[in-house]
C-alpha cells in the first residue's frame, strides 16, 4: 500500500463517523423536479444507488446518517436572483419550494431515512448555515463527515468548507457527489483532496464501513 492509498481510506476507528447525504431531492434528481426543466439532471440521479449502498453501509456500521433538505420560499424576498445569469436563476420559482413534493427526498432514498437520523433543513447551499447541523453534531459527538450529494461545486462544496471551518474531519466520496458540471465536479474534488480532506471512492468506502 502506497502513502496515497493510506490517505484514501476512513479511520480505522470509525467512532465519532457520520454520513451526511446533502439535497437529494425531487427538485434536484428527479426527471419531473424544477431543476430537470432547466437543465439536466442525469448525473445526480446517477449517484442514488452508490448512496443507498452508502448508506445502508453506514447503518450496518452504526454510524449516524444526516439528510440535509434545502427549502424556499415562494416569493423570498433576502434573495435577489436578477443578476444571476444561470439556468436555475430563470425559473419562475426557486426549486424546492417548503412543502411541496419538489422538496421532499427523492424515492428511491426516501424510504431509508429514519426518524432517529439527523435531519436538516437549511435555506442556502451550506448544510450548516442557519440550521441545527453543527449542534446536532456536537452532541453526538460526532468529529469526522462521510459527505455525498449533491450539487458537488455548490451545496456540497459550502458543506465541506464549513466543515473544515469548524475542525470536522471531511471525507468526500467523489463518486457519490452529482454535478451537471463534469469539469466543476473534478475542480471542487481536487480542491477538497488539496485543502479539505480526504477524497474517497463508493466501493472503498463501503468496504472499509463493512472492515
Amino acid at each position: 500500500m502506497t502513502e496515497t492509498d493510506e490517505k484514501r481510506r476512513l479511520p480505522a476507528d470509525l467512532a465519532g463517523t457520520a454520513l451526511v447525504v446533502v439535497d437529494m431531492q425531487n427538485g434536484f434528481c428527479h426527471p419531473d423536479g424544477s431543476v430537470a426543466r432547466a437543465m439536466p439532471v442525469d448525473a445526480n440521479r446517477a449517484v442514488i444507488p452508490r448512496i443507498e449502498q452508502l448508506v445502508r453501509a453506514a447503518r450496518e456500521a452504526g454510524l449516524l446518517v444526516v439528510w440535509s433538505r434545502q427549502e424556499h420560499l415562494r416569493g423570498d424576498v433576502s434573495i435577489d436572483r436578477s443578476h444571476l445569469d444561470n439556468p436555475q436563476a430563470r425559473l419562475a420559482d426557486p426549486p424546492c419550494l417548503a412543502g411541496t413534493w419538489d422538496a421532499a427526498l427523492i424515492d428511491e432514498l426516501a424510504p431509508l431515512a429514519q426518524e432517529d437520523d439527523l435531519h436538516v433543513v437549511k435555506h442556502r447551499a451550506s448544510a450548516f448555515y442557519g440550521t441545527n447541523l453543527e449542534v446536532g453534531l456536537r452532541m453526538r459527538g460526532i468529529r469526522r463527515l462521510i459527505v455525498t450529494g449533491v450539487t458537488t461545486s455548490y451545496c456540497v462544496d459550502a458543506t465541506v468548507r464549513d466543515a473544515y471551518a469548524r475542525d470536522l474531519g471531511v471525507f468526500l466520496v467523489e463518486d457519490a457527489c452529482g454535478s451537471p458540471w463534469p469539469d466543476l465536479h473534478e475542480a471542487t474534488v481536487r480542491n477538497t483532496a488539496i485543502f479539505h480532506g480526504v477524497v474517497l471512492d463508493t466501493s472503498t468506502c463501503v468496504r472499509e464501513l463493512a472492515g
